[in-house]
């Protein structure tokens, strides 16, 4: 008779990311691999048009948490960096396939590069970029020909303890535009670090006695209508010290760019 896999359940979770940990204390038990019961998926056509709005609340909600963990996780990505167009582009998935060169272009000439990034729609309905990376000094007027359709903002992160939550404010609510029913509202490059999670009472209490430096503490509860009261708690603890090679370039960046489009004869040049 085959073996039958015991689920064990757990009240206590932790997630580490980086100087940001976050503790989820739950009323009833969770069990482990269980999720609540999905209510329709908001594009099938019995799904009523109030459920369709929570579910995509919720995963605009989930994708928020996932980029703000994974940025707080890597404090390699220490320069936020603005792509915009000269023209009001509006159509996402042109934007996006300009990004995407973008992108290849900054991976040829630097090997090591990292990003992590996400959409913002202005009122207007144009197109932005926020990203948040790894590159290292470089000219903002080089670096926006290389983008080449208009207007970049560069700049380092420093005095930020919540570098993830700086960066998903650019993700709210105004900002579940249609045009993203389908598509993801950010993109990230690989093998970028990933969140620590514990649900082990012995890790768990581990992770809370290593802590040092503690920046601040918050607190809140909410009803979940599988799990009862939950209280969370985010602990900040300060952020890693940037490395002596950082510092020197500090003064460089916080600068704009702008440059004229690169017709398509001249993208060799960046390719």
């Amino acid at each position: 008779m085959p073996k039958l896999h015991t689920l064990q359940p757990y009240q206590r979770r932790l997630i580490r990311s980086g100087n940001v940990i976050e503790l989820y204390d739950y009323e009833k038990p969770v069990m482990r691999g269980s999720g609540g019961v999905r209510r329709g998926r908001a594009n099938q056509a019995f799904t009523s048009k109030e459920t369709k709005q929570e579910n995509r609340s919720k995963t605009a909600n989930r994708a928020r948490a996932k980029v703000r963990r994974i940025i707080n996780a890597n404090p390699q990505l220490n320069k936020f960096l603005t792509l915009t167009f000269a023209e009001n582009v509006t159509d996402i998935d042109y934007a996006r396939a300009e990004f995407d060169r973008f992108i290849k272009r900054l991976n040829r000439k630097y090997a090591s590069f990292q990003y992590v990034c996400v959409i913002e729609f202005q009122e207007r309905g144009a197109v932005h970029f926020h990203m948040l990376c790894n590159l290292p000094y470089v000219d903002v007027n080089a670096l926006a020909r290389v983008w080449g359709h208009g207007f970049i903002k560069l700049n380092r992160i420093d005095n930020v303890d919540n570098v993830g939550a700086y960066v998903t404010k650019y993700m709210t609510k105004e900002n579940m535009d249609e045009r993203l029913i389908g598509r993801r509202s950010y993109s990230m490059s690989r093998w970028l670090n990933a969140p620590q999670v514990y649900t082990d009472e012995k890790q768990i209490e581990a992770e809370l006695e290593s802590l040092a430096d503690v920046q601040r503490v918050q607190t809140s509860t909410y009803e979940s209508e599988y799990y009862g009261i939950v209280r969370y708690t985010q602990i900040i603890c300060r952020r890693e010290q940037e490395s002596p090679q950082e510092q020197p370039s500090r003064s460089k960046h916080g600068v704009q760019g702008r440059a004229p489009v690169i017709v398509e004869r001249k993208r060799h040049e960046y390719a």
